[in-house]
């Protein structure tokens, strides 16, 4: 099996996935980064004359495709490959589940990525491969056509990627969503969504869009106001704090037999703690140093607030961290954070299972207040 952080799609996930699509008459499905083809079964059961070409790097992959389903097409290469004998705007319709991982850039990328959101990333040495094979599927779409994709919580939250998702959504039409709870996929803890995008215009006027919450496999529908979500805030935060979010598990960060920072529940908002002294930095581990501002970004604690009163210490991914460099400003938030916090919450918590606030939501508090 080839490894490229591919978490194959659950049975019940990928009749989810099927049963949200109106495929009735629709004739040919592209799916990249195939894996095993868990996602063409529930497809096939719906229309048993969807025709289906399938893109995966794993030979093994690639046989047992070609001997499930020998009436469709399947090619043995990388998805990203531009030479595929797989023309632009030719399917109905594109499902996938990518590889989950940051790859170097490259001259095959900025293709795909193309002028305008080449723009987006033209200081960045590296992608995520999600991006890519957003980018990829809607390329092959016919005008009209519907991708429905499996990402994880940075793709559809991340403050770093703002402008990615806001140009994204501004091009293409964004139909539905389903938050996934944790640990539906084995082999990792990391929460997922599934976007179901339309290669088509959107409309200006529709802003509200239906929010799925998968939850101990029910599902329940809310909605989800696309202005307030993905409109990047004008104003820009550089000059005046940075705002980012741990980049490892706790089950990472306690394999280092280091002190680190995590939604510990018995620590009480508002409160200041003190770590042993860091002698080396590691790896691939975000830190947090003296003044920073950290915040519970998921779970029972969602939005409790600490203050790090010692150098430095490694945090979590269940942990944002705020960095002020502007000190007035720093005051009037935690003046104004301590007053509303509790109200903000009821308005921007997500999630059902697993309760949690995005970094673009904090980024966008801290900013009114500028």
């Amino acid at each position: 099996m080839v490894e490229l952080n591919q978490y194959y799609t659950p049975e019940f996930m990928s009749s989810l996935l099927a049963s949200m699509l109106n495929i009735d008459k629709i004739f040919s499905c592209i799916e990249l980064s195939a894996g095993e083809g868990s996602l063409i079964e529930p497809l096939k059961k719906i229309n048993s004359s969807l025709q289906f070409t399938t893109v995966d790097l794993d030979p093994d992959n690639c046989q047992k495709l070609t001997e499930k389903y020998p009436e469709d097409i399947h090619i043995c290469n990388n998805a990203l490959n531009l030479n595929l004998d797989i023309k632009d705007d030719s399917f109905d319709l594109a499902v996938c589940n990518p590889p989950f991982a940051s790859i170097t850039k490259t001259a095959e990328h900025e293709h795909i990525l193309g002028n305008e959101f080449s723009s987006v990333f033209v200081k960045s040495k590296k992608i995520r491969l999600e991006i890519l094979f957003i980018l990829r599927n809607l390329n092959l779409l016919k005008k009209n056509a519907s991708l429905a994709i499996i990402v994880p919580d940075l793709i559809f939250n991340s403050n770093r990627l703002a402008e990615f998702r806001t140009l994204l959504f501004k091009t293409y039409s964004l139909s539905k969503i389903i938050e996934c709870e944790h640990k539906c996929f084995n082999k990792t803890e990391a929460k997922t969504f599934i976007l179901f995008i339309k290669k088509i215009k959107p409309n200006n006027n529709c802003q509200n869009i239906p929010y799925y919450i998968l939850k101990n496999s029910e599902l329940f529908k809310s909605s989800l106001n696309l202005r307030n979500n993905f409109n990047v805030n004008k104003k820009t935060n550089s000059a005046l704090f940075d705002i980012f979010r741990g980049a490892t598990s706790s089950k990472l960060c306690r394999a280092t037999k280091e002190s680190f920072h995590h939604n510990y529940s018995y620590l009480e908002d508002f409160s200041k703690i003190k770590y042993p002294i860091t002698n080396k930095k590691l790896d691939k581990f975000k830190y947090a140093i003296e003044g920073d501002i950290l915040i519970n970004r998921i779970g029972r604690n969602v939005g409790r607030t600490i203050f790090l009163d010692s150098s430095c210490v490694i945090v979590s991914d269940c942990i944002i961290v705020v960095r002020f460099y502007n000190l007035e400003l720093k005051a009037k938030f935690i003046q104004a954070w301590m007053k509303e916090k509790d109200n903000w919450l009821v308005s921007n918590i997500k999630g059902t299972c697993a309760k949690n606030i995005s970094i673009g939501d904090v980024n966008s508090y801290i900013m009114s207040l500028s």
